[in-house]
């Protein structure tokens, strides 16, 4: 790998790429226009670019009517979101396909067509360049060619589908094929239709017999083996790294579907695909960034919160994955944390920016430094359904007590991911925010402590719900006050803690607060912390 000391910017780390790795996700992918100026002005700068593109989607309320009313993505509050998401209805049509409710499938399969086909159609209409009949009709064979070849094979077999994580695959005489990655290939054919018809020179990677060749003749065995799991992407990466050194002898732009076998069992999978594509651009020999594209740089609280939120200029990937991680992290959701790890092992540069702003003060450079100590960078907050505090003296001396009750929560179907946990001489306490925690399971587990301790009266489970949990993060916290301040913030937001935790790296520290205090709290954090920073 490189050795060289990493760009000074995330402005001097875009200059230096020769290729750019850009992940086109959200409502952003829907945006043909826009991402086709952006790809023709890197081409004009010496860049050579693959993009790895996820499923057309819209937040819009104009798109409501083809959302079906039992498929439906919430937001943190619980409240259903507008518009279409295509991979939730492929989602959909997979787990009726197992049910065996075929027709509801294809129906499913048909709004997909419907959305995609309005929304390419309102995009080309804007396009003042193009015979908008022409490239419109060119766009709907698109369209019709990979959905029509999806549903004929839903429609020819008997086979059900299985679920590996998100990823919902069907394996019959024909082979592998991924029910939910039908977005992405049908995004990518958009994008490589769409790029021909402005005259952009285009390569397209191909996964044509590439899921059979990866996950072999048991994908489920495959992936719950670290050995075995680690090797098939290996071969995937090798696979890759081939296709995109033969495509770039041709092409400068390459356009990829976010999906990839293997990859695809966690939503946020385009995110890894993209990692993916860097390292084996990477390997191929070229000084490779991988561009996160957002509306805005990661700032130190989220706008629509601090209106006044700063850009974080950088972040440590250790950083960047406390920031977004979904499991025990303030899921910012800039990019998948499991995506940040492939990046950080070949020590490739993630920059998030808006495409149309690419100033240096504009980007947050993602990289690995040696960070000096500046207290918080960043404030965040999330909600909190649940946290269970357990108390009893059988605690006292009794080794794999903590062992025993969080091995319960490892066990349970799904697996219930704790976010904290704080411990004293005969109290054990618990954070989550993450998953259905239902009544039943909380007498579940108060059923397996008695159980497994004794029923006595000085067992006790207390049950706390709907807090917030609040985030202080930086790169490197480890200088005298930032504790004080932060708990001072708290007091002036009148915001009682019921918990806090805070590890040895010194880079986040977590408060669980009343949710009616959280607004006030985080803004008084961003004050006193960032805000007055000297």
């Amino acid at each position: 790998m490189d050795e060289s000391p990493p760009p000074s910017s995330g402005f001097t780390a875009l200059q230096n790429a020769e290729t750019c790795i850009t992940k086109i996700g959200g409502e952003n992918a829907a945006d043909l226009r826009t991402n086709a100026e952006i790809v023709r002005s890197r081409t004009s700068k010496g860049k050579k670019q693959v993009l790895a593109i996820s499923a057309l989607r819209s937040g819009s309320s104009a798109y409501d009517r083809f959302a079906h009313e039992l498929v439906a993505d919430h937001d943190s509050d619980g409240l259903r979101k507008s518009g279409f998401n295509t991979t939730s209805h492929l989602i959909a049509v997979a787990e009726h396909l197992r049910a065996g409710n075929r027709e509801n499938a294809l129906d499913l399969l048909e709004r997909v067509r419907d959305f995609t086909k309005d929304i390419v159609q309102t995009e080309i209409s804007q396009d003042p360049d193009r015979d908008q009949p022409h490239a419109i009709a060119l766009l709907y064979a698109t369209i019709d060619r990979i959905l029509d070849a999806a549903a004929d094979r839903l429609r020819s077999t008997d086979t059900k589908p299985f679920a590996i994580g998100q990823d919902w695959i069907l394996r019959d005489q024909n082979g592998t094929f991924s029910i939910t990655g039908i977005g992405e290939e049908l995004a990518k054919a958009i994008y490589h239709t769409y790029f021909h018809l402005k005259h952009i020179a285009v390569g397209e990677l191909s996964l044509e017999g590439l899921a059979d060749t990866v996950l072999g003749n048991d994908p489920r065995t495959l992936i719950e083996n670290e050995r075995t799991a680690e090797g098939a992407v290996s071969l995937l990466r090798e696979t890759v790294r081939t296709q995109l050194e033969t495509l770039f002898h041709n092409n400068n732009v390459i356009v990829a579907g976010g999906y990839l076998p293997l990859l695809g069992s966690q939503r946020g999978y385009s995110d890894k695909t993209g990692a993916l594509l860097a390292q084996a651009a990477k390997e191929a020999g070229h000084t490779v960034a991988y561009l996160i594209e957002k509306k805005s740089p990661i700032t130190s609280a989220d706008p629509k919160k601090i209106p006044h939120a700063r850009v974080v200029p950088e972040m440590t990937y250790e950083l960047a994955m406390e920031a977004f991680g979904s499991l025990r992290g303030a899921n910012g959701k800039a990019v998948h944390p499991e995506a940040l790890r492939m990046l950080a092992e070949y020590d490739i540069p993630a920059l998030v920016m808006n495409p149309r702003d690419e100033a240096a003060d504009k980007i947050t450079h993602i990289h690995r430094f040696d960070p000096q100590p500046n207290g918080v960078d960043i404030v965040a907050s999330r909600r909190m359904p649940l946290a269970l505090e357990i108390e009893s003296i059988s605690m006292l001396g009794h080794a794999g007590f903590v062992h025993a009750v969080t091995q319960w929560f490892v066990e349970q179907d799904p697996p219930i991911s704790i976010d904290q946990i704080s411990t004293s001489e005969v109290t054990l306490s618990f954070t989550f925010s993450n998953g259905d925690f239902p009544e039943e399971k909380v007498t579940a587990f108060k059923a397996f402590l008695e159980q497994r301790f004794g029923s006595s009266p000085d067992l006790k489970l207390s049950v706390t719900r709907n807090k917030s949990l609040l985030f202080c993060m930086g790169n490197n916290m480890k200088r005298p006050g930032v504790a004080r301040d932060a708990t001072a913030a708290l007091t002036d937001a009148e915001a009682d803690i019921h918990f806090i935790s805070q590890g040895f790296n010194e880079r986040v520290m977590t408060f669980v607060v009343d949710a009616d205090k959280a607004p006030a709290a985080l803004a008084k954090l961003h004050e006193v912390c960032i805000e007055r920073k000297p």
